[in-house]
């Protein structure tokens, strides 16, 4: 039996390189994504208060980080938000929390110059929902 004459030749093998490409692009845009929202975090300078020791730990899927001022405002995400949005925020992040079975947490940034008065609505908000993973962002610097 005679083969076609277009697989008798033999050619070099080729790669097909593009798929590759394609997820070489989508892990750039993936981690460019990642560090703006890391960023943004930590986007207004607050003077935070400052503690000898400290642990760090895994950051959980439902988190927010709340930001105060020393002027006493709130920006979340390095957005000034009012305090009813803040608090809207938080109970609609139980509700996330909930659908995928994982326990929520607010993490807090506090000017150390910042008055209580400021952070004590959250901690209340947080325990009508029965959140009780509370973290206080603090800096470890030398005293």
């Amino acid at each position: 039996m005679r083969l076609p004459s277009q697989f008798s030749r033999r050619g070099a093998l080729r790669f097909n390189v593009t798929p590759l490409i394609d997820v070489v692009f989508l892990l750039i845009i993936f981690f460019l994504v990642a560090s703006h929202f890391v960023r943004s975090d930590n986007s207004e300078i607050v003077d935070l208060p400052r503690v000898s020791t400290a642990s760090t730990d895994e950051s959980p899927a439902h988190r927010i980080t709340i930001t105060i001022l020393a002027d006493g405002s709130y920006s979340m995400g390095g957005i000034r938000t009012p305090q009813d949005n803040v608090l809207q925020r938080i109970a609609e992040l139980v509700v996330t929390a909930d659908s995928d079975k994982s326990p929520p947490e607010v993490r807090i940034r506090a000017d150390r110059n910042g008055q209580f008065g400021m952070i004590r609505p959250l901690i209340q908000q947080c325990a009508r929902h029965n959140i009780r993973a509370i973290q206080f962002a603090v800096s470890t610097d030398a005293i």
